[in-house]
């Protein structure tokens, strides 16, 4: 990225990324480095990056031009036989290949031949590096049920609800972008080739989740489905319809907190109320408990309960949907939502480059581009003659 003045230029500006995967996991990882000035090549197979098909067809419309933002496409073929120059020369510049399991193999083959390879960045489903370990489906999309987090979703009473969105890939993805830049400057400071990373999509998840673990070491058995409401929970806490219909969300993790909860709902009575007045008369009684608060959030309309909660100095927040988020002040004076010309001639919002780190300006440059887009200024770009890159394209190693 350019330096003007009040910027500075990322260190990303000198990383080539190469990304040959299929997954939305090593597709994020990829996109937070090109945020950040990284120049990501997408390496897309006959037929496409796979992740230009999922979903249905409001997501496809959308979810491409932004996972794949600031990201340049080729039209590759490395299992053909005259891409073994492409592929080499490619990786030659690269400082860092993205893959994971649905990768074709020529990428970690040659990767790992070369005296100098870039870094490897391995993204995969459990059970895909061990496989005599893991006798279950090693689907990507499975991921998030090996995390711990799909356990604890839904009511006591039913059965677990796992998040359809991408929420282990994403975290994952977070997870490796950071692990790359952290082993690109050991490898740097110590002048030595930077290590293969290999990153289970279970594992981010599993990480945040960490409490579940210790708990369950203490207690002796895995804590069960609760609802809105945090495992182990003796506190109020959990989500309430309001009259017009908006959700907000209740967390009194404190006693004092607690106590000014329900004194503005009931007063001193509905506060000393033996079932509620205390820490463990709340959790024996929490159902009795939360029929209280709902009763009351039903009765007002979202702007009256907000005004009294901060009146009283309650810890109450708004459900966002898209359209909340689109509108909130808030957000839009921290640029958090962006508009980015989405290569067909039309707008669209997508989060700005977060996080914001100080004086580096991450950009949203383009949208995810066409197939084959930017094939030969890639191909130039790596020293090809046009007479090469026209070969390349009349042999189908280049197809679009």
């Amino acid at each position: 990225m350019p330096d003007s003045g009040s910027e500075r230029t990322s260190d990303l500006s000198t990383v080539t990324v190469i990304e040959a995967a299929g997954t939305p996991a090593a597709a994020f990882a990829a996109s937070l480095l090109a945020d950040f000035g990284a120049a990501v090549v997408v390496c897309e197979p006959p037929g496409g990056s796979p992740i230009r098909q999922l979903g249905g067809a409001a997501v496809r419309r959308v979810w491409w031009p932004i996972i794949a933002r600031n990201k340049r496409s080729l039209a590759l073929d490395p299992d053909h036989p005259e891409a073994g120059p492409i592929v080499d020369r490619l990786l030659g510049r690269a400082r860092v290949l993205v893959r994971d399991e649905r990768s074709p193999a020529a990428w970690h083959a040659r990767a790992a031949a070369r005296p100098q390879p870039p870094l490897d960045l391995f993204l995969h489903a459990p059970g895909v590096d061990r496989p005599d370990l893991w006798p279950w489906s090693t689907a990507p999309e499975l991921a998030a049920a090996a995390t711990g987090i799909v356990a604890l979703t839904g009511q006591a009473d039913g059965p677990a609800m796992q998040p359809e969105f991408p929420l282990a890939d994403y975290s994952a993805g977070l997870l490796a972008a950071a692990g790359a830049l952290l082993e690109l400057r050991a490898a740097d400071r110590g002048g030595r080739a930077p290590a293969p990373l290999a990153f289970g999509v279970h594992e981010a998840l599993l990480r945040m989740n960490e409490w579940q673990l210790a708990v369950a070491a203490v207690t002796g058995r895995a804590e069960p489905r609760n609802g809105n409401r945090f495992p182990m929970n003796s506190n109020i806490g959990n989500v309430f319809r309001t009259r017009d219909g908006k959700l907000l969300t209740v967390s009194a993790a404190t006693p004092s907190v607690a106590d000014r909860l329900l004194t503005m709902i009931g007063g001193p009575a509905l506060r000393d109320d033996p079932r509620f007045r205390t820490t463990a008369d709340r959790q024996r009684n929490m159902d009795a408990l939360d029929a209280v608060v709902a009763e009351w959030m039903a009765r007002h309309d979202a702007a009256e309960a907000m005004r009294l909660v901060r009146e009283n100095d309650v810890v109450v927040g708004p459900l966002y949907d898209a359209a909340d988020l689109m509108a909130d002040p808030h957000l839009a004076a921290r640029a958090d939502i962006a508009w980015v010309d989405d290569g067909a001639g039309q707008t669209l919002p997508q989060p700005a480059v977060l996080p914001k780190i100080g004086a580096i300006a991450g950009t949203i440059r383009r949208a995810g581009p066409a197939i084959g887009a930017d094939g030969d200024a890639v191909l130039a770009e790596a020293g090809f003659t046009a007479a090469e890159i026209a070969g390349f394209r009349r042999s189908g190693a280049v197809w679009a």
